[in-house]
C-alpha cells in the first residue's frame, strides 16, 4: 500500500502561466531509464527537424546497437503513439503526420529539475537535501541546460512549516488503510471532534491540506493541516467503496482553488487594463473560458469564466487585483465582492 503513497499526496499551484497549452504532456517515457529517454527525444527531435533517420546512424549517434535504436522506434509507435512509419522510397524512419508530444522535452525536464530543485532545498518539505537526488534528476539532461538549470528559479508564495508528527500519522493510516479521530479547528474559531478517512494530501500553493471522507457527515471535506490540533489512529479499517477514487478525483478537480467539492456554479470575473494583459496568461483553472469584452473607452478588458464550489478563494483573487477587476457574475458572487469593497472603504472612512 505505501508503495502507491505517491499517487495520494500532491502539489497544487492556484493558477499558472501558461507557456505553450497546444503541447501535449509526456506520458508513458517514465517506464524507460534515463539513457533510454534521452535517446527517444534525440529520435524523435531528428525526425521532426531532419524528416527522418536511418537506423545505422541513429546507432552511430548514441553508440547502441542498431537492434536496440529499432526496439526504440518501436517504442516511440507502440507506446508514445508516434506515428512513425518506415518509408522505402527514401529508406529512413518518418513521421507520416505531425507528432508533438515530446517537442520541446529537454526544456520541460529543465522546468521539472528547478521545480524539484526549490522542494528539495526547502527545509519545510525535505529537512535534509540530496545533491545525490538532484544530481539523478539533472543527469538526462543535456549539459547546457544542467548549466541553465542553476539561472533559472522557482519561487513559492508561502511556505508553511509542517507538523510532522500530524504529516507522519496520515501518511501511517494511508499505508494501513485506517481511520483517523481529528481533532480541528476551523477558520472561524470552531472546535469539532470527527472520525474521517483519510484520501488524499495537498500542497496547495505552499500550504498543506488533507482530503478526508468525514464519517459524521458522510461527505468528503478539506482540513487545513495546521488546523489539527491531535490526531489518532483507530483501529477500524477504512471501508472505501469501488467508485470512491473516481469522487475523490471530481472533489480535488472539477472547481477552483483548494475550497474542493463539486462544481455547483460558473462564476465570471472581469479583469480591466493592464491587469488584463497579465491575467490572459494565467491559467486559473482547466475548464476556465477567456474572451475579451468591449468597453466604452476602447481600453482592454477580459472575462474569465471557471467553476467553482465556494467563493472564498476566487473571491480574495479578485480582490488582490484591486480596482482592476470585478466579480459579474453569479449574483450572489458579486454581492459578497461588493460587500468586501464597501468594507474596505469604510476601513478608510468613506
Amino acid at each position: 500500500m505505501c508503495g502507491l503513497l505517491h499517487e495520494r499526496i500532491r502539489c497544487e499551484f492556484p493558477y499558472i502561466h501558461s507557456i505553450n497549452r497546444k503541447e501535449n504532456g509526456i506520458n508513458g517515457v517514465q517506464e524507460y531509464n534515463l539513457s533510454a529517454f534521452e535517446r527517444i527525444v534525440g529520435i524523435d527531435r531528428v525526425i521532426r527537424e531532419s524528416g527522418g533517420i536511418t537506423v545505422p546512424w541513429a546507432a552511430d549517434r548514441f553508440s547502441v546497437s542498431t537492434r536496440q535504436i529499432k526496439r526504440d522506434i518501436e517504442y516511440l509507435r507502440d507506446r508514445l503513439d508516434a506515428p512513425i512509419v518506415w518509408d522505402q522510397r527514401q529508406r529512413q524512419y518518418l513521421y507520416e503526420q505531425p507528432f508533438s508530444k515530446l517537442a520541446f522535452a529537454d526544456e520541460r525536464g529543465l522546468i521539472a529539475l528547478t521545480l524539484l530543485k526549490k522542494l528539495l532545498l526547502n527545509e519545510h518539505y525535505v529537512p535534509i537535501a540530496s545533491q545525490e537526488t538532484l544530481e539523478m534528476a539533472a543527469e538526462w539532461l543535456p549539459e547546457a541546460y544542467r548549466r541553465a538549470a542553476d539561472r533559472i528559479h522557482f519561487e513559492l508564495p508561502v511556505s508553511q512549516p509542517l507538523d510532522m508528527e500530524v504529516f507522519s500519522d496520515v501518511v501511517q493510516a494511508m499505508c494501513d488503510d485506517r481511520r483517523l479521530a481529528v481533532a480541528y479547528t476551523d477558520a472561524g474559531g470552531n472546535e469539532s471532534e470527527r472520525t474521517v478517512e483519510p484520501e488524499r494530501v495537498i500542497n496547495y500553493s505552499g500550504r498543506w491540506y488533507l482530503v478526508v471522507h468525514d464519517l459524521s457527515r458522510g461527505e468528503l471535506r478539506t482540513f487545513h493541516m495546521s488546523r489539527i490540533r491531535s490526531l489518532t489512529i483507530l483501529r477500524e479499517k477504512v471501508e472505501r467503496p469501488s467508485e470512491r477514487n473516481e469522487l475523490v478525483s471530481r472533489y480535488i478537480e472539477n472547481s477552483y482553488g483548494m475550497f474542493k467539492g463539486p462544481a455547483t456554479h460558473r462564476a465570471v470575473v472581469r479583469v480591466h487594463g493592464s491587469a488584463a494583459t497579465h491575467a490572459a496568461e494565467q491559467v486559473w483553472h482547466p475548464d476556465q473560458v477567456v474572451s475579451e469584452v468591449k468597453t466604452t473607452d476602447g481600453s482592454r478588458a477580459i472575462d474569465i469564466e471557471l467553476p467553482v464550489a465556494q467563493w472564498t478563494e476566487l473571491l480574495s483573487r479578485v480582490l488582490s487585483f484591486g480596482s482592476s477587476a470585478e466579480a459579474i457574475s453569479p449574483p450572489e458572487f458579486r454581492t459578497a465582492w461588493m460587500l468586501e469593497v464597501r468594507r474596505m472603504g469604510e476601513m478608510v472612512g468613506e
